[in-house]
């Protein structure tokens, strides 16, 4: 019986792999995207390869921010890759894959029922909200995340099994996460929240020498942590205004919610991203009464006698602190980051999967329902995530043809001043994460806050800290251009195109 039982169980795993790797393959072929894979990959090249002790000794690009295996990860995968994105990419995947397998056991452990569990690990492996994660290469939130789901896992089964080997696993995993992002201490509130759920369960448990435990265990960590830390980054972040973070946690609300994604919304239907979003006083009023309508159709569905009689079967406890959870993981990134990004909503996303899947299973009137909706809403991430996968490998094409048009060859040695524009009469669509980059954004959005990207990614493909990169307007190239072989103009697909020196013109 146990050995079916871990059968289903594996055959389970598989197909949450096997779903990852089919709707992420593409994209994990792909090149570098965007100023963020640029700039910490030219970190690791021109500071960290001389001196490795940076990378322990130094906060993240000056912030009060401390994620030195972040750091670590980033050269090892470049001195792997030599150059490639692929050995970045694949890492994210990886460690996608088992914070999709960590979701499924968290489910399996709390419903213990399959379909739950298999659904739930479904849900999160393609979950559009969690994508940029992924597909961000330099980015080892995924890293960081297994670490906590799977010190998670380890913590459950030791408030189960009591095995102090366990709950040392548990918080040396949740130690290791918060090396490579520090928003992984939010495991400590989640531990405490659950250790609470099951005293209420059951008021006679023995619990105060686990708890003692668990509580010298977790001071442990936050002190070793805190130390490293403060021998390295000083200073504090200022708290967000209220009026923002209301602003944000209604934007990440709609995020979570919304079966259709606004990069999909975009791509099939001609909607505005974000940035370019307007919430006058129509849209105001539409999202009011459509939240309205949806609320007193909510309520209506769960007055009914039917779905009364369901929910005496749901483990109200468990959705309560599912519930409460998600804004829990957010707090850090509410209260201190002004701007929302869906770069936040990983772990979020995770947890939302869970408990979508355990309101379905219990509310829907028949297995059939439960099926058809697990279909539709798998459909809809699915189409988002293969859309935003393939515009991110549309990125990586236009970013890798951009450095390869270039004469990198000739820029290999000596002091070196390039000019790049867009190319005249095409204007870059406006940014959204990493979902929208075109032309010469692709390598450079011209941002202040973004830095010198463009002359970090050359100085990337050439190996000369010499070459320095200016970003001007097709206007203003004529005006630049001195020498040959240092004026370019970038179209929309990154192909690239020398403006003449001595005439100014193509």
């Amino acid at each position: 019986m146990i050995e079916y039982r871990m059968k289903r169980i594996g055959a389970d795993v598989l197909l949450i792999a096997l779903l990852g790797i089919a709707m992420f393959g593409r994209v994990s072929s792909g090149y570098f995207c965007g100023f963020d894979d640029f700039n910490e990959t030219h970190r690791a090249v021109f500071e960290d390869a001389g001196n490795l002790s940076h990378i322990f000794a130094t906060g993240h690009f000056g912030s009060t921010r401390y994620r030195p295996l972040n750091r670590l990860s980033t050269y090892v995968c470049w001195k792997i890759g030599g150059g490639s994105a692929l050995p970045f990419r694949l890492r994210n995947l990886l460690f996608h894959l088992i914070c999709a397998i960590c979701v499924y056991a968290l489910a399996l452990m709390w419903t213990r029922e399959r379909a739950v569990a298999l659904v739930s690990g479904l849900l999160f492996c393609i979950e559009p909200n969690a994508n940029q994660d992924i597909v961000a290469a330099v980015f080892t939130n995924t890293c960081a995340y297994a670490f906590l789901l799977a010190g998670f896992v380890a913590f459950l089964i030791w408030t189960e099994s009591k095995r102090t080997m366990c709950i040392a696993l548990s918080l040396l995993l949740v130690l290791t996460g918060m090396f490579f992002y520090e928003p992984v201490i939010v495991a400590f509130p989640m531990m405490a929240g659950y250790l609470f759920l099951q005293k209420t369960r059951d008021s006679s448990a023995p619990f105060f020498k686990e708890i003692a435990m668990w509580l010298v265990g977790s001071a442990s960590v936050l002190f070793v942590f805190a130390l490293a830390r403060h021998f390295v980054v000083h200073g504090t972040d200022l708290r967000v205004p209220i009026m923002t973070t209301l602003h944000n946690a209604f934007l990440y609300a709609g995020a979570l919610l919304s079966p259709i994604d606004v990069v999909t919304a975009n791509q099939l239907f001609g909607s505005s991203l974000p940035p370019a979003l307007h919430l006058d006083r129509t849209i105001l009023a539409l999202l009011v009464i459509t939240i309205t309508a949806l609320a007193v159709a909510v309520v209506a569905f769960l007055r009914m006698p039917a779905t009364r009689a369901r929910i005496q079967f749901l483990d109200k406890g468990l959705v309560v602190f599912l519930a409460l959870s998600i804004p829990a993981v957010l707090a850090p990134f509410l209260l201190f980051t002004p701007h929302a990004s869906e770069t936040y909503l990983y772990l979020p996303s995770a947890l939302y999967s869970i408990l979508l899947s355990m309101l379905l299973w219990a509310l829907l009137p028949s297995r059939s329902f439960y099926w058809s909706a697990v279909l539709a809403i798998l459909l809809c991430f699915g189409v988002g995530t293969w859309i935003r996968n393939q515009r991110v490998a549309e990125c990586g094409t236009i970013a890798e043809n951009i450095l390869k048009g270039l004469p990198v060859s000739e820029w290999k040695n000596g002091e070196w001043s390039v000019y790049l524009s867009n190319a005249p009469g095409e204007t870059p669509p406006q940014r959204y994460g990493v979902y929208n980059y075109k032309g010469l954004a692709a390598i450079d959005p011209d941002e202040p806050a973004a830095g010198h990207v463009a002359e970090n990614a050359l100085q990337l493909v050439t190996g000369n800290p010499g070459l320095q990169v200016n970003i001007v307007s097709p206007t203003d190239m004529n005006h630049s251009c001195e020498l040959p072989d240092t004026c370019f103009d970038v179209s929309r697909s990154g192909s690239v195109n020398e403006i003449l020196a001595a005439h100014g013109q193509h």
